[in-house]
């Protein structure tokens, strides 16, 4: 049977999706499965990188969400979010939905292929980089569990920082700060279970813990999360992403 298939990068807006005033208390707890496209398209907004426009000052190609966005990149299917990464993109795309809260618990479903890559962003006034920017970052892979974090490549007020800013550019550096080993079955779906207090990191897969971090700044306030997409940058590969919530945890005994 043929998939039911929404393409929906057309009807989405900016990264960062200005919600109506009724919402913002839902913001703190919410739930998607995926199974009204018209929901989606106003929660949801894809962003990334098109393989144009590669050059030094943006080297990932040139940067797009909203109604620029490729609608390939992310699609309903089946009652599920199906996001696919390209081979000729320097950068797996991403898609994000705004929310708030400060010690708080995201939960979702996963499946990815053989190579595949899952990507989990909550994001926040990240004062390291003083934008608002992931303040808590993991990459999930059949074999791998990563929590990776951003940094700045130079002292701020330094001569080097204020040259990076004078052209522009990120005084950022992205590093895999703690990796663990797991074995998941590709093309089988796993749930993901992601707590942040403070700057405590918890991580469950399937109901084990997996991994445990204390973060730069994951205190910061909640102000989005985000899925990502990876690969073996030779094939299109697909990742799946369903069940969603997000809901502050109950206070520390």
């Amino acid at each position: 049977m043929k998939p039911t298939l929404f393409p929906i990068a057309a009807l989405l807006v900016a990264p960062i999706v200005a919600l109506t005033a009724a919402e913002p208390a839902s913001l703190s707890n919410w739930k998607e499965d995926f199974s009204d496209p018209a929901s989606f398209a106003k929660h949801w907004s894809s962003y990334g990188f098109l393989a144009v426009g590669i050059d030094a000052k943006h080297p990932l190609g040139k940067p797009v969400g909203g109604a620029d966005s490729r609608p390939e990149w992310w699609q309903l299917v089946d009652g599920a979010l199906r996001g696919q990464n390209f081979p000729e993109e320097k950068h797996g795309s991403g898609i994000s939905r705004n929310a708030s809260g400060k010690d708080i618990r995201l939960r979702c479903r996963f499946k990815f292929p053989p190579g595949g890559m899952v990507a989990v962003g909550i994001r926040g006034p990240n004062p390291i980089l003083e934008r608002v920017f992931n303040v808590v970052s993991l990459h999930i892979r059949p074999d791998t569990v990563v929590a990776a974090e951003n940094d700045t490549l130079h002292p701020k007020g330094s001569p080097e920082a204020d040259e990076l800013k004078k052209r522009g550019e990120w005084n950022r550096r992205f590093y895999y700060a703690k990796t663990e080993k797991v074995s998941l079955a590709p093309d089988a779906w796993h749930d993901l279970a992601v707590e942040v207090r403070g700057k405590e990191l918890s991580v469950s897969i399937d109901a084990k813990p997996v991994l445990q971090y204390t973060t730069l700044c994951g205190d910061a306030p909640k102000t989005s999360i985000g899925f990502g997409t990876g690969g073996n940058g030779r094939t299109v590969m697909a990742t799946w992403y369903d069940d969603v919530s997000f809901e502050p945890l109950p206070p520390a005994p």
